[in-house]
């Protein structure tokens, strides 16, 4: 009787033993992201959270010729984000062209945005076209910030036109194909 007591002690001890190194192991593991550099060394501000991006459709833009001043594509976006730690959760929202045979200038984006749960700040909405230049190449629309801590997920909407220049020449053979992604933003300053 009294051996089974006493590996019911021992294992007890063992229990709590790796139940302790599993937390102080966690708790250098949180305090370790978060540690400064030296002098001349950068710094990283990390934060912890989720980020999800729901669009209408998918997130491709793909299409072939339109005529001047037509709508090439439109596509919204709402960025969900969740924001477990104390610090803000940047994000940047961008346009990944993969092929562009319209000419620079010919076509251009707008952006409404909406804070639809009034938290953080959105990507600024832009009237005023802005040209998407010609060839392959990523164009960020802008960064976009949760403030935290949340419990709940927050929204952000974007709704992103693309149009063709109205005074440009017609040309039968041209096309875009391009999608948008979001991404963290992890900040980097020197100390």
């Amino acid at each position: 009787m009294n051996s089974g007591k006493g590996n019911m002690i021992l294992l007890t001890v063992m229990s709590i033993a790796t139940l302790l190194v599993a937390v102080v192991g966690a708790t250098f593991a949180y305090f370790g992201a978060l540690m400064q550099g030296s002098e001349g060394s950068p710094t990283f501000e990390v934060t912890s959270g989720t980020l999800s991006t729901e669009y209408n459709g998918d997130a491709n833009i793909i299409n072939g010729n339109v005529g001047q001043g037509e709508v090439i594509g439109t596509k919204e976006i709402t960025v969900t984000g969740v924001v477990t730690g104390s610090n803000n959760f940047k994000y940047e929202v961008l346009l990944d062209v993969t092929n562009n045979t319209y000419d620079d200038g010919e076509l251009f984006y707008t952006i409404i945005s909406t804070n639809e749960s009034n938290n953080g700040t959105t990507i600024a909405s832009v009237s005023e076209p802005i040209a998407i230049p010609t060839g392959a190449n990523t164009i960020s629309l802008g960064t976009g910030v949760f403030a935290g801590p949340t419990t709940v997920g927050l929204n952000h909407k974007y709704f992103v036109t693309i149009t063709r220049n109205g005074e440009t020449s017609q040309n039968s053979d041209k096309a875009i194909n391009a999608k948008f992604y979001v991404s963290q933003v992890v900040s980097q300053s020197k100390k």
